[in-house]
């Protein structure tokens, strides 16, 4: 492991290109500095730094370690910094996907300020940027989309919900009680670029020789729901997302489902928010088997 404080030597020689100003920088002699770089180069076995009397310029290889080495010095002072703030013992900090719609987050929040003084940290993240968290321990738990692979995380599954063709609740086929994916062949998509499931979507649409025409490309589920009730296109959302405003139909042999649920890092103490959670999601309506 490198001593931080030849990456600090480092870093003043490469940003100052003397090995003088580098050592006033830092608060040492010269020849310490120097030694410093040494011994570095010796760790790292490769020469960092071209000398002369003129000037010190970058070796490629040093070009190359000096990505690596800012990287490290700003993860180390973000670490200091963390450290220094006051902890809050009670803090739960939440990983929430981006597609959970945001009204059950809203009045889980709603409920848990009203009955709860525990502090609470949300972070709003995509599937795998929560799953690298969770890892990391950066957050307590996560609640995203439960997959077969996530069982070291001591999966709690709450509710399963279909991928749903979403219409417009004026368009012909709104009261149907499923439609054929030709059917929809010149409407226009609403497209959810953030959506899990869009490769199972495409290829599904694809193989029945389906090529959609697109109105609107996005990562705000509140967009598609609005264009999709404006009248302009269709789209697919998970059923959850209904809220009365639009018409959710079942696909004919589309049967992807999604699982919904919390993943738990870290022992996780008993939580009102988590049960709050718990109960606003036993509330939906489980998809059909």
């Amino acid at each position: 492991m490198i001593d931080q404080y030849l990456l600090r030597y480092f870093l003043a020689v490469a940003e100052t290109g003397n090995f003088s100003r580098a050592a006033r920088s830092v608060a040492v002699t010269q020849p310490t500095l120097s030694a410093g770089i040494a011994k570095l180069e010796r760790e790292l076995g490769a020469r960092l730094f071209d000398r002369d009397r003129q000037r010190v310029a970058l070796t490629p290889a040093g070009s190359r370690f000096l990505i690596r080495a800012r990287r490290i010095a700003a993860e180390y002072e973000h670490a200091l910094v963390e450290l220094a703030e006051p902890a809050e013992s009670s803090l739960l900090r939440v990983g929430v996907l981006n597609t959970i719609p945001n009204r059950l987050i809203g009045r889980a929040l709603a409920e848990h300020h009203e009955l709860s003084g525990d502090a609470l940290e949300l972070l709003d993240g995509g599937e795998r940027d929560l799953a690298e968290r969770l890892e990391r321990g950066r957050i307590d738990v996560a609640l995203t989309v439960v997959r077969p692979h996530h069982a070291r995380y001591r999966p709690e599954v709450l509710s399963r919900e279909r991928y749903m063709m979403v219409l417009p609740r004026e368009h012909p086929l709104a009261g149907e009680n499923e439609v054929l994916a030709e059917q929809l062949a010149q409407d226009r998509m609403a497209l959810r670029r953030h959506c899990e499931a869009l490769p199972e979507i495409n290829r599904f649409f694809t193989q029945r020789g389906v090529r959609p025409r697109f109105v609107l490309k996005t990562t705000s589920d509140e967009r598609v729901l609005s264009v999709i009730r404006s009248g302009a296109g269709v789209g697919m959302m998970p059923e959850g997302f209904a809220d009365g405003t639009v018409s959710f139909v079942p696909v004919r042999d589309f049967e992807l489902v999604r699982e919904i649920g919390l993943l738990h890092g870290a022992a996780v103490q008993g939580s009102a928010f988590l049960d709050i959670v718990r109960r606003h999601l036993g509330r939906a309506t489980p998809a059909q088997d």
